[in-house]
């Protein structure tokens, strides 16, 4: 097991292409990463992508940043598309949950 750099309490915000690598490498994807960029446009369509990022994914939850507070229901209503088609690249379910936060653009 590796120990931690002194400093660091292992919660620290990671790139998601980086945590999704790690969820995958025990799943049907033999440890393929998931281009989530391309995937992203993918599952939600270019209208939504262009007022929804997803941030990072903690646990199964993939914090998803929104410009308004329209795009979040938006999302909220297509979730569980969004959820099947993120997961079918793994086989398995990666993310299982969205949380979304409004931040304005500024």
């Amino acid at each position: 097991m590796k120990r931690r750099r002194h400093g660091t309490t292992g919660r620290e915000p990671r790139p998601i292409k980086d945590s999704l690598r790690a969820v995958t490498s025990g799943f049907g994807s033999r440890g393929r990463a998931i281009d989530l960029g391309e995937r992203w446009v993918q599952a939600v369509g270019e209208a939504i992508a262009a007022h929804a990022q997803p941030e990072r994914l903690e646990a199964g939850r993939l914090i998803i940043v929104v410009d308004d507070p329209a795009w979040a229901t938006e999302l909220r209503y297509h979730s569980s598309r969004i959820l099947a088609a993120l997961n079918a690249e793994t086989g398995a379910a990666a993310i299982s949950e969205l949380h979304l936060r409004v931040r304005p653009r500024g």
